[in-house]
């Protein structure tokens, strides 16, 4: 029994070298792709381009919000000398013309949102032939994204150099809100 146990062992130790040369070797390098996506030129012109683009957004609700509470405050003025049935025409005028605003808000929202996420996907599109190709240049056959590895040593992270060829590639994007 000892005779076969070996013998088993034994075969079953050189069929695992016998097979590790059809195994290429296996290099890791680890991508910071959230760093990538803040730090890099192209995503900080695309910050400020989308920084500056809500900031007028915010401008003009804020001045439509305005109107909508002067026009309510009129609304409360003419109520003791109105008729009745005229006050209530013009309060159901007045929530139609608020619920259609609330209903463009959302949606100026949602263009927003889409913008933010074109321009992720613009500087992601740029990044992932770059990654790519660095990755074959030095030798690399895993790519980790960081959030997904407990540790690694600090040689693996290639976050830095693509950045700089991103850089050099993609200095700035244009960010544009759809009408």
């Amino acid at each position: 029994m000892k005779k076969i146990n070996f013998i088993l062992l034994t075969l079953l130790f050189f069929s695992s070298y016998l097979f590790a040369d059809q195994y290429p070797n296996t290099s890791i390098g680890i991508i910071d792709i959230n760093k990538v996506l803040t730090e890099s030129k192209a995503a900080i012109d695309a910050t400020k381009q989308i920084e500056k683009i809500q900031k007028k957004s915010e401008e003009e609700s804020k001045s439509e919000d305005d109107l909508i509470i002067k026009e309510r405050e009129r609304l409360i003025e003419q109520q003791s000398v109105m008729a009745p049935e005229a006050f209530e025409v013009k309060v159901a005028d007045f929530e139609k013309k608020v619920q259609t605003y609330q209903v463009e808000r959302q949606e100026k929202l949602r263009k927003l949102d889409q913008m933010v996420q074109m321009a992720r996907a613009k500087i992601l599109d740029e990044v992932k032939p770059i990654i790519n190709e660095y990755a074959k240049e030095v030798g690399i056959t895993v790519i980790l994204e960081k959030n997904a590895v407990v540790m690694s040593a600090d040689e693996m992270d290639m976050t830095e150099q693509v950045i700089k060829i991103l850089n050099k590639n993609l200095p700035k994007i244009k960010v544009e809100l759809e009408d």
